[in-house]
């Protein structure tokens, strides 16, 4: 069928029989997707499911399990046309999960599959990787901030050592404890090399966190395809941080590392810092807000910004950082000629460090500056305030990075 046929008779074959589907149910047909099956203008043979529970036009109109069982049988004989689907922040369970999964198995084209902020737990996430496993062109799943735990996101694990171009996961935020951590790290070490964004962030760990960083370390060694990471909130502290650099001086891949919420402090800033002086450092995206680092943690990694040549963004928003410490910041960044956008706001800037600022601000540079505070000199003294750049991810900047949220 070619594309304008498809967008002119297929979509209004689906609008009819999902109308009636809603009328025998005795239920509301959501207005978002009807209004997307409505839409002629669209040339392609493809169907896509995008009913964002977050958006300000869907927020009191959420999708629950009725609603999305109705989409699914009504799409049940158009499912080869399906790429997308992108239902985050509704009102999803495990009933609504299985009916979508059994939509899913029989859409072989699926390209993206997005269920974030659900209530999806672990009887649901076997049923929807068990589907998946039908979809082998599959390249996003993301399923943070459900509550799929470890046996729900081992089944998603397994998706890694058949689907070759999956290349971003996101399980964070479903309370993984440490097996299933290291299970998701097991594999990225020995036998998947090409998923290249993953998000893991908020385990619920009832061991000492050091031990996994010993698993993030040995896949840091053999894996050459991951390159986005988040791992928040893992609580891996001086120690942990110290082992996950060490290794991480023996891979040139990576590109974008969230660190936030760690308890990291001037330890693990120094190990941090020997990463980032070393010559094999390929990261372009350091996160560590919310962090233990201080003056002497941000003197450390000033140090290293001053021979960097990789870092573009950087964040170390409230780390308790004073006008001591942000002056050796400052002071680095007048050498650095790679770095352009940073945040460190929340912190405790003095009239030192602010002089500093001022004056990196006003000096020529071939890179621009995005840093997310201003600098004022108003009655013989230096004000700042909070700067909203409105940059989402460093491709903002002109690179292709997405930063793990």
């Amino acid at each position: 069928m070619a594309s304008q046929e498809f967008a002119e008779l297929v979509k209004r074959e689906v609008l009819e029989l999902y109308l009636q589907r809603c009328a025998a149910s005795e239920i509301t047909p959501h207005r978002a997707f009807e209004k997307y099956l409505e839409e002629t203008s669209e040339e392609n043979d493809a169907l896509e499911i995008v009913i964002q529970g977050n958006d300000k036009l869907n927020f009191g109109s959420r999708v629950n399990d009725q609603a999305l069982i109705a989409i699914c049988s009504t799409l049940e004989n158009y499912a080869i046309y399906i790429e997308d689907i992108d239902l985050r922040y509704n009102e999803i369970t495990d009933i609504g999960a299985k009916a979508l999964g059994d939509l899913i198995c029989k859409s072989p084209r699926l390209l993206g599959l997005n269920l974030q902020g659900n209530k999806i737990k672990s009887e649901g996430a076997q049923y929807l990787a068990e589907s998946l496993k039908e979809c082998t062109s599959l390249q996003y799943l993301n399923l943070n901030l459900n509550k799929i735990k470890t046996n729900g996101a081992m089944m998603v694990t397994e998706l890694l050592f058949t689907h070759d171009k999956l290349l971003s996961l996101n399980l964070g935020n479903n309370k993984i404890d440490h097996d299933g951590i290291i299970g998701i790290l097991s594999v990225l070490n020995s036998s998947n090399y090409t998923l290249e964004e993953l998000n893991i962030e908020n385990p619920v760990y009832k061991t000492i966190c050091q031990s996994v960083a010993i698993h993030f370390g040995k896949m840091f060694q053999n894996n050459v395809g991951l390159q986005k990471l988040s791992v928040r909130k893992h609580k891996l502290r001086d120690d942990g941080v110290y082992i996950i650099m060490e290794h991480l001086l023996e891979n040139n891949t990576l590109k974008v590392l969230d660190l936030n919420a760690n308890e990291i402090a001037f330890k693990g800033c120094e190990a941090i810092a020997k990463y980032l002086k070393s010559s094999n450092c390929s990261l372009e995206s350091l996160h560590l807000s919310n962090n233990k680092c201080s003056d002497y943690g941000a003197k450390a990694i000033a140090q290293a910004l001053s021979q960097n040549k990789s870092l573009i963004h950087l964040d170390m928003t409230y780390n308790d950082i004073k006008d001591y410490g942000l002056t050796f910041f400052s002071q680095s960044l007048f050498h650095n000629s790679t770095l352009m956008s940073f945040k460190i706001f929340g912190n405790h800037f003095g009239q030192e460090c602010l002089d500093l600022f001022y004056k990196l601000f006003q000096t020529p540079r071939e890179n621009p500056w995005f840093p997310d505070f201003v600098v004022y000199y108003v009655d013989d003294h230096y004000e700042m305030a909070y700067l909203e750049t409105n940059i989402e991810s460093e491709s903002d900047l002109g690179i292709d990075i997405y930063v793990c949220k």
